[in-house]
């Protein structure tokens, strides 16, 4: 689990130890609340790449590549990503989100509340994220 910590310099050197614990790499990633912003942003970037890998899929569909030939295929080209290595190990975009959906739109309804109340929204990850999230 990488940490995204946020605080001054100093809290964050004395909690490294305990934080430690609990994931590696710790990260400081700025001022306190920095490490939550870090990780929404983070979430909301993960939501996108899993519906741009959905739209991938359908699109192979489409040319009559099947699903399990492109997550076979695809890690090993320049399409490569984390997520896209995430989903190929559980077989199907639609198992992965049976699994991590929850979870992830959990974290884009936070995300999208915050943007919010700062006056602002996702931008172009917003189309992408409901990709993924009506999968």
């Amino acid at each position: 689990v990488r940490l995204f910590v946020g605080g001054t310099k100093e809290v964050v050197a004395r909690v490294s130890a305990v934080l430690g614990c609990y994931g590696h790499p710790i990260l400081h990633v700025g001022p306190l609340g920095a490490g939550k912003k870090v990780k929404l942003v983070n979430n909301a970037l993960f939501a996108a790449q899993i519906g741009l890998l959905s739209g991938s899929i359908e699109l192979g569909a489409r040319l009559g590549v099947p699903e399990s030939t492109l997550l076979n295929a695809l890690p090993h080209g320049s399409a490569a990503s984390r997520v896209l290595d995430i989903v190929a190990r559980g077989g199907s975009v639609a198992s992965f989100i049976d699994t991590a959906g929850e979870f992830v739109g959990k974290d884009i309804g936070v995300t999208r509340r915050i943007a919010a109340e700062l006056g602002s929204n996702l931008g172009v990850l917003d189309d992408v994220i409901d990709t993924a999230i009506r999968a």
